[in-house]
């Protein structure tokens, strides 16, 4: 995998990641957000890479 193909990947994780924080952020409302940010943020970043990974790996990306 070439140095730019994987910046790419990099980028798409990066704006499925803000996508969804954004996406989270307006369901739970700003008062929960801040309760909840640091912990549904961790996950949402982990998921992002365990599925671009996968997605890799099988050649789909």
């Amino acid at each position: 995998m070439t140095a730019t193909r994987v910046e790419e990947i990099k980028a798409l994780g990066n704006q499925m990641i803000e996508r969804e924080i954004e996406r989270c952020r307006k369901q739970m409302g700003e008062r929960e957000w801040e309760k909840h940010r640091e912990w549904v943020t961790a996950n949402i970043v982990t998921a992002a890479k365990a599925w671009l990974t996968h997605e890799a790996k099988a050649g789909r990306l």
